[in-house]
């Protein structure tokens, strides 16, 4: 019996050298390293976003904005659309944004992917009209 308990606690002190050399790479994820993702369309505007938390801290954010009311300056509705990014239930700042009624560059649909640091984690996105 003695035998058998000295055999069982070895082949449990190898198993947990074993566990700890495993390479961090087979780590499971954590749920901070979902991506939140938003898609609406609205009468002034439609998009796509994914914000997702990188291992250092950042957040790529990919997807696209379009302002589907784009006219002149004041015509015919003189917003810029974009995406709000939420940080809780009360905090947030404005992401990317299509106002293609400066001209020039400015086009009606804008694309993105960049990875930046928000001062808070990120809860969600809005499609919103910002007025400029």
């Amino acid at each position: 019996m003695k035998s058998f308990a000295r055999a069982a606690a070895m082949t449990g002190a190898a198993g947990a050298l074993v566990l700890l050399t495993a390479p961090t790479s087979q780590a499971a994820p954590s749920a901070a390293s979902e991506c939140i993702t938003a898609s609406e369309a609205k009468t002034y505007g439609r998009g796509e976003i994914s914000l997702c938390p990188q291992s250092d801290g950042s957040t790529r954010v990919t997807g696209y904005v379009e302002d589907l009311l784009p006219g002149g300056l004041g015509a015919p509705d003189g917003y810029c659309v974009g995406w709000y990014i939420k940080m809780g239930p009360d905090d947030g700042t404005h992401g990317p944004m299509a106002c293609p009624h400066f001209g020039g560059p400015h086009k009606p649909k804008k694309e993105f992917d960049y990875v930046t640091t928000f001062r808070l984690p990120v809860t969600g996105a809005v499609l919103s009209r910002i007025g400029m």
